[in-house]
């Protein structure tokens, strides 16, 4: 039994590391790489008096791609295009399920450090921002729930059941390039070795509250990272593995009310639960650390509850998975400019 373990060990395990490594995104002029990124997701919810959650099963996938065109001081240049993306429906009672296609045209310069960090961006095809309807959560389930309570009650609850639906996006991993996989992980400024971590934190949503201090509120979720080191993929391949992992336990009534302005006392709500957590790895080239592929799992669930009420008026939970995998990568035949040592030391680690 001990030497099956040990070939599986062999096999899949971590190699044997004995200095620690430091972690760079090595990008070439003229590199071209190509992704298909593919999420499933199911939302359950139920409102209001109904006992039984109704779900909402959804698809999304699509390709994009990265050009180097060029690459300075530790800096790439990064031209990111995702023409279009498809999304399937499910079926429900009302309606068989059904796929769509949509054309975003997204073209980005993104200006990429060695850390693999979004350090500037330009939008190349820029678009008029479409009105937020809460994301993934149902409408008419939505629309029941905006007319509860005092106007300043409902005015913060629509403001909510957007938050909520920038979550879930969340948990679909394929959300904005900032935030999604496109472009991860985000790598260690210091040198690492296997079971090491680090953090980045990612920030979503921020709202401008209508308070008497105009202050500005951020939900905010940290990945945490950690470095498993270099091993075999299930093909038998050479990677470098990084696995991440994200969870967010709140409560938002406070946020809420502070949105509006209200109190405690004179508010409708009585509490407004959060929970989302997701676990990610990502294989990565052993030489360039580009992503090979990613394999995302999420759940989480949420519930809008009302004073007085022995059940929440919209309540929700979900789960999803998302993988990415490059496939297609070829290079332009130019080299890189080379990092100038000294003064800025490392660039834009």
């Amino acid at each position: 039994m001990s030497s099956i373990l040990a070939l599986a060990v062999l096999l899949h395990g971590p190699a044997v590391q004995a200095q620690p490594v430091e972690l760079t995104r090595k990008f070439s002029e003229g590199e071209k790489l190509s992704y298909f990124a593919r999420a499933q997701f199911t939302d359950e919810q139920r409102q209001g008096i109904l006992q039984t959650f109704i779900p909402h099963d959804q698809e999304i996938s699509y390709h994009y791609s990265m050009s180097v065109q060029k690459v300075k001081a530790g800096i790439a240049e990064i031209l990111y295009q995702r023409p279009n993306m498809s999304i399937t429906m499910g079926d429900t009672a009302e309606s068989a399920a059904k796929t769509m296609t949509e054309k975003l045209d997204i073209k980005m310069l993104l200006g990429i450090s060695s850390i693999n960090k979004i350090v500037s961006q330009k939008d190349l095809n820029p678009k008029k921002d479409d009105d937020d309807d809460g994301g993934g959560l149902n409408r008419k389930v939505v629309s029941k729930v905006m007319r509860q309570g005092s106007q300043a009650d409902q005015v913060a609850i629509g403001l909510l059941i957007n938050y909520l639906g920038d979550i879930e996006r969340l948990a679909f991993f394929v959300g904005p390039v900032d935030s999604g996989l496109d472009i991860a992980p985000e790598l260690p400024i210091d040198e690492v070795k296997v079971g090491d971590t680090w953090k980045a934190t990612v920030g979503y949503s921020p709202q401008k509250l209508k308070g008497s201090e105009g202050k500005l509120a951020v939900q905010r979720i940290d990945y945490t990272y950690t470095y498993l080191g270099p091993m075999k993929d299930s093909e038998g391949k050479d990677i470098q593995r990084v696995e991440a992992k994200v969870k967010l336990d709140t409560d938002l009534t406070d946020y809420a009310q502070q949105i509006v302005g209200g109190s405690k006392a004179s508010s409708y709500l009585k509490s407004v639960p959060l929970t989302f957590e997701g676990t990610i790895r990502f294989d990565l080239d052993p030489k360039t650390l580009h992503m090979i592929k990613a394999f995302a799992e999420s759940k989480g669930s949420y519930s809008v509850n009302a004073k007085g009420a022995e059940q929440g008026l919209l309540e929700g939970r979900f789960h999803g998975r998302t993988t990415v995998k490059m496939d297609g990568h070829s290079m332009g035949g130019a080299t890189t400019v080379p990092e100038k040592k000294g003064k800025g030391g490392k660039g834009g680690r």
